[in-house]
C-alpha cells in the first residue's frame, strides 16, 4: 500500500511539472511576441531625408523583438494604390509610411483595412482615421534657427564669409510643406537686415541642377547656404567647396554623413537642422509593443525633439563661440514660445510679403 502511495506522489509531482512547464511555455511565447513592421518609402539612397527614415528602421530592427521589411515602391505613383494593398494583406503589426506626395495612398489603405494600424511619419494633411497615428515637424522653427546661423554667419569675420550681408536657400519645391522650412528663416534674415535668395529646383535627386543653383547663389554674393532638398543637397556642398563658402545640411547630420567618403564636402557643412523622422519612428514602434499606440495626429517641435540643431564638434570647433551663444539663446526662446515663428502653413496669405522683404537688397 505505501508503494502504491508513493507512487501515486511521484506522478502527481510529475503532471504538475509538466503542467507547470506548459504555463511557463505559454507564457514565454506571449512574452516574446515578434513585431513585424514594414516601411513602404519610395526609395532609400537619398542621402537626407528617406534615409533618416529609414534610419529609424534599423534603431527598431535592433530590437529582439521586431522585425521591419523595407518596401521600396519607387516614385512612380500609379502602382503605389496596389503596393499598399499587398502590404496590408501581408498581416503585418504597423505599416510605416508618409510624405506628402505619398500619404493618400496610406490614407485610402487605412479606410479599406480598419484593422490594419498605421504610422505616417511626415503627414501634411490628417484623417480622422482611428488606425492612423501621425506625426509633422515644426520645420518653420528648424528654419527660423537655420536663418538665425545663416545670418550671423554672413555678418560675422569667419574665414569663408564675405562683405556682402546675404545668404541662400534651395528648396526641393515651391510647394506650402516645403516653404514651411524657409518661412522663418526669411522672418529671422529680415529682422536681421539679411537678404535671401532663394532657389527652386523642382527636384528633389538632380544634384547638377543643385549645384549650378549654388554655384549662381554663392557667385552674386552668398556666403552660406542652407540646402532643403534631398540628393540635390549634393551638388549645393560641390558648389561650396569650389566656391570657397559655407553650407548647411538638413534632416539628417550631413557633415557626418560625408566626413569619410567626401571629406571636401564635408568641410563645407558648418551645421546641420535635423528633422528627427528617425526618432519619431523609433517612439512609434515603441508605443505599439508597450501596447500604447495612439491614433490622431501630432506636432514635434524643438520643444518635443523633433526638429533640432545638431551640434556636433566640427560646428563647435567651426563657429566661433560668439555665434553659438546667440543661437542658443534663440533655440531657448522657441522653445519656451518667445518667438513667434511665422509659418507658411498657417498663414498661406501672409508668405508672399513675408518672402519680398526677404529678397529684397539690403
Amino acid at each position: 500500500m505505501k508503494k502504491l502511495f508513493k507512487l501515486a506522489v511521484v506522478l502527481l509531482l510529475t503532471l504538475t511539472m509538466f503542467g507547470c512547464s506548459g504555463e511557463k511555455e505559454e507564457e514565454q511565447v506571449e512574452e516574446t511576441k515578434v513585431y513585424k513592421v514594414a516601411f513602404v518609402l519610395p526609395f532609400i539612397g537619398d542621402q537626407s531625408y528617406f534615409d533618416t527614415v529609414n534610419a529609424g528602421r534599423l534603431l527598431v530592427e535592433d530590437y529582439d523583438n521586431v522585425e521591419t521589411t523595407l518596401i521600396e515602391a519607387g516614385d512612380d505613383t500609379s502602382k503605389w494604390e496596389s503596393i499598399m494593398t499587398d502590404t496590408c494583406e501581408a498581416g503585418y503589426d504597423l505599416i510605416v509610411s508618409g510624405n506628402n506626395t505619398y500619404e493618400s495612398y496610406l490614407y485610402a489603405a487605412a479606410a479599406a483595412y480598419p484593422d490594419q494600424k498605421f504610422f505616417n511619419f511626415d503627414y501634411t494633411k490628417s484623417e480622422d482615421l482611428a488606425n492612423v497615428y501621425s506625426v509633422t515637424y515644426n520645420t518653420a522653427e528648424l528654419g527660423y534657427v537655420a536663418g538665425t546661423l545663416a545670418s550671423l554667419i554672413t555678418t560675422s569675420d569667419m574665414p569663408n564669409a564675405n562683405a556682402d550681408k546675404i545668404i541662400g536657400v534651395i528648396v526641393g519645391m515651391d510647394i506650402p510643406a516645403m516653404n514651411e522650412f524657409i518661412g522663418g528663416f526669411c522672418q529671422v534674415a529680415t529682422e536681421l537686415g539679411v537678404q535671401v535668395l532663394i532657389g527652386y529646383p523642382e527636384s528633389f535627386t538632380d544634384a547638377a541642377k543643385g549645384k549650378e543653383i549654388a554655384l549662381n547663389m554663392y557667385n552674386s554674393g552668398a556666403d552660406v547656404i542652407w540646402q532643403v532638398a534631398g540628393g540635390v543637397g549634393v551638388g549645393v556642398f560641390e558648389a561650396a567647396a569650389e566656391a570657397g563658402r559655407y553650407a548647411l545640411g538638413v534632416d539628417q547630420d550631413q557633415y557626418a554623413q560625408f566626413v569619410e567618403s567626401q571629406p571636401a564636402l564635408a568641410a563645407t557643412i558648418v551645421a546641420s537642422m535635423a528633422k528627427n523622422c528617425d526618432l519619431a519612428v523609433k517612439r512609434a514602434v515603441d508605443l505599439l509593443i508597450a501596447g500604447e499606440y495612439p491614433s490622431g495626429t501630432e506636432t514635434l517641435g524643438i520643444a518635443q525633439g523633433g526638429v533640432g540643431l545638431i551640434q556636433n564638434d566640427y560646428y563647435l570647433e567651426t563657429v566661433p563661440e560668439a555665434i553659438r551663444t546667440q543661437v542658443d539663446t534663440v533655440l531657448a526662446k522657441v522653445t519656451n514660445g518667445e518667438v513667434e515663428v511665422f509659418s507658411v502653413l498657417a498663414n498661406p496669405d501672409g508668405w508672399a510679403a513675408v518672402k519680398e522683404a526677404a529678397t529684397a537688397a539690403k
